[in-house]
């Protein structure tokens, strides 16, 4: 026998006596095993499981279940609703709370017999994101103690036998499938499925506070033609205890003009608005002066976030403002505030564009989408961001996403308050790109099956006609050919940041090369969220925007003016100028005239350091110095003529140059460039 030791809690020690042959046993296993290559192609594969990758395995059970089972629920809701109905309880839960769900199938007139299917799609993240990519988020009941939640189904009639066959890799996807296997349920009979059976662990319905619908079909025959339950059970998860203020205000308002202050009580969960928050807040300055309300009530009915109107900022430097909560013990800090910082004419106004829902493969409905970016996020525009490919149309049907997309937009849509804009993704154009339009009609040039697909061969005629700008988004993450057709005056920004991370460099993908190459691009950040949750610091970036007034014109044309920062979510205040001409504009210069650039960034967090890249390299860099406002004047002396060389896809000479600046917690943000090219002789 072969014994050895190792420590537990404090100085106890525990023994464990192996065999010595089962000890060469596993020596000589993991000799082998050291020598196999991974399986990674498993179509057809029948060999033993542990030769295969694990990733591959996770990947191929779940690209094939969640295509299954897409199709399935592409087919059942463009089908006739059956007539039985489904409801859940409890119909409200807490975000971050284990909770177990009842869901009852009332059986309707048509009965349900032996071979008969219930099929029970789950929404998107139910189960928390813990568990995303997790085999082990749900089980059947017959699995494991204490390794996922437990899901069984039991029949009114007790003569009804059933099996429960749990299709999940996780909260990214779950399908629960009850099959009657002996007997038949009449009219009036019930199916209760418990998610969450008491006698394992309850699931965490989810971080996010949004509405979690589940979809129910019927398969009378057992051949797969599902029929929908409808209307679909709902289950509403709100926020959780407020831990912590956010705080958001104007970012350039005119000195003395009363503007409102938004505060939200946040939890720990997912910064979600506290359901159950009351409160008295009082606000006070740390830099600059401001004048407004002294205590402020906050009942419990606003749910966690309230605006607090009738608040000025005296002075023309930076303002911070904090709000304080004595009771609760909970404060918080808003963004900077200076009315200084923007371009005469100009204010500036933050958004997030690129957002998706359960119109495709995200989860919440629209209006969440646009309340969270109102009410929670502070954000004075958004827009939806869904998918329209016939994939992408498994909730519902292109005709009614877009019917959907479009009255939602123009619904939230309040000048002067809160923007919205048309638009909508597109996966085919070599490469990701999103377009949004000017107007609140737009086109739809996505078709059905066995419609066109849309390139960029054919993109800009489709669109002809509409006022619209197109973005590339994630280059470097989802890949995208920079040498196909291009429009300048359309093709006008690209999404540098989002939450599949930064795109700026880093080879022949990266933003930087796209600049090389010619593109003239001005800069925007987004989350590319699948949870309705435009802006949420955890996923990703946003936009800063300068433009003449919060109307849906005035944001389109400073879009497609580049006047525009991105920052990955930090809500800094970014200036940069060459020679007098604001980020995202052009000049032309003498070879010998010096190039005045002149920066400032006002940020959130100390300020690490602040840099301007100058044809993809840095040419000039400065220390933050621990500071949360930092401006600098570069003057470039370089001889123009040799700093302007003749790019490769469109055969203009320029040198381009924009503002990088990074704080001590790792935010990073961008100007948009400013591009100069040599005078003619």
């Amino acid at each position: 026998m072969w014994s050895f030791s190792a420590p537990l809690r404090g100085s106890k020690k525990w023994k464990l006596l192996v065999p010595e042959i089962f000890l060469d046993f596993v020596i000589e296993r993991n000799r082998e095993m050291s020598k196999v290559k991974y399986v990674t192609d498993l179509d057809g594969y029948e060999g033993p499981i542990e030769l295969v990758s694990p990733y591959h395995y996770y990947m191929h059970t779940y690209w094939t279940l969640r295509d299954r089972w897409r199709r399935l629920l592409y087919a059942w809701i463009r089908r006739k609703p059956c007539d039985a109905s489904a409801t859940v309880v409890p119909e409200r839960t807490v975000a971050g709370v284990p909770t177990s769900l009842y869901l009852t199938i009332a059986i309707g007139r048509t009965p349900l017999p032996e071979g008969g299917r219930i099929a029970v799609y789950f929404p998107l993240g139910f189960g928390g994101l813990a568990k995303y990519n997790s085999l082990m988020c749900f089980q059947g009941p017959d699995g494991q103690t204490g390794y996922g939640s437990r899901i069984r189904a039991q029949a009114s009639r007790p003569d009804v036998k059933l099996t429960t066959l749990v299709h999940s890799t996780g909260s990214v996807f779950t399908c629960v499938e009850v099959i009657v296997e002996e007997g038949e349920l009449m009219s009036g009979d019930r199916i209760e499925i418990v998610i969450g059976d008491p006698s394992c662990k309850p699931p965490v319905v989810g971080e996010k506070a949004k509405s979690y619908p589940f979809r129910v079909a019927i398969d009378y025959q057992g051949d797969d033609t599902f029929r929908p339950l409808l209307p679909n059970p709902v289950v509403t998860n709100v926020g959780n205890r407020a831990r912590y203020l956010r705080c958001f205000a104007p970012a350039t308002p005119k000195i003395g003009e009363p503007f409102s202050l938004r505060v939200v009580a946040s939890d720990l969960m997912n910064h979600n608005p506290s359901y159950f928050y009351r409160g008295r807040v009082v606000l006070q300055t740390t830099t600059g002066k401001i004048e407004g309300p002294g205590e402020i009530e906050i009942p419990e009915d606003r749910h966690g976030t309230v605006e607090i109107d009738g608040i000025a900022v005296l002075n023309k430097g930076v303002t911070r403002i904090q709000v304080m909560d004595k009771i609760n013990g909970i404060m918080g800090q808003t963004n900077p505030v200076c009315p200084e910082a923007a371009p005469e004419g100009l204010s500036l106004y933050y958004g997030e564009i690129h957002s998706h829902t359960e119109l495709s493969d995200g989860g919440g409905i629209p209006e969440e989408n646009f309340r969270w970016a109102r009410d929670v996020e502070g954000l004075d525009f958004a827009a939806l961001a869904d998918h329209f490919e016939d994939p992408f149309s498994y909730n519902y049907t292109l005709e009614e996403k877009w019917k959907i997309t479009r009255e939602v937009t123009e619904q939230f849509n309040q000048p002067g308050r809160f923007v919205t804009l048309l638009g909508y993704e597109m996966v085919t154009l070599e490469g990701h790109r999103n377009v949004y339009f000017a107007d609140g009609a737009g086109r739809m040039i996505v078709e059905g099956p066995g419609g066109e697909e849309v390139t960029m061969d054919n993109v800009f005629a489709k669109l002809a006609g509409t006022d619209y700008i197109l973005i590339p988004h994630a280059p470097k993450f989802h890949g995208i050919n920079w040498h196909t057709p291009h429009d300048p005056e359309r093709q006008r920004l690209v999404e540098i940041c989002s939450c599949w991370g930064i795109s700026e460099e880093g080879g022949p993908l990266s933003v930087r090369h796209a600049l090389d190459l010619g593109y003239k691009f001005g800069f925007t950040g987004g989350t590319d969220n699948h949870f309705a949750e435009p802006g949420n610091p955890d996923l990703g970036g946003i936009t800063g925007v300068y433009a003449r007034s919060l109307a849906r014109g005035e944001i389109f044309e400073a879009l497609m003016s580049r006047r525009t920062f991105a920052t990955t979510g930090q809500r800094m205040i970014i200036t940069f100028w060459v020679n007098g001409t604001f980020m995202g504009g052009e000049l032309a210069l003498d070879p010998e005239t010096k190039r005045e650039i002149v920066g400032r960034a006002i940020a959130c967090e100390p300020i690490e350091k602040i840099e301007v890249i100058r044809n993809g390299e840095v040419s000039y860099s400065i220390s933050g110095k621990g500071g949360l406002d930092v401006s600098f004047r570069w003057d470039d002396g370089d001889d123009l003529s040799e700093l302007v060389p003749q790019r490769e896809l469109t055969d203009e000479r320029f040198v381009y140059y924009y503002m990088r600046v990074e704080t001590v917690d790792g935010s990073v943000g961008w100007s948009s460039p400013v591009w100069v090219h040599e005078k003619s002789r």
